[in-house]
């Protein structure tokens, strides 16, 4: 399972892989989200809560 280097959650389908700067290997290869929105809802479906914005935003 891969997890977000940026939100720290699970990413479930693509993910856009950081290739390490060390050759060496001694950090290993890191992964994001496809996309920022991908890392809101992530976050949304680990804690269950939108943030204050989001639920503002969704009212108008």
């Amino acid at each position: 399972m891969k997890r977000c280097g940026y939100c720290g959650h699970p990413i479930t389908g693509d993910a856009v892989e950081i290739a390490p700067e060390s050759a060496s290997g001694a950090r290993p290869t890191a992964y994001w989200h496809r996309d920022a929105e991908d890392c809101v809802n992530a976050d949304e479906t680990a804690t269950g809560v939108s943030s204050p914005l989001r639920r503002l935003l969704s009212r108008l």
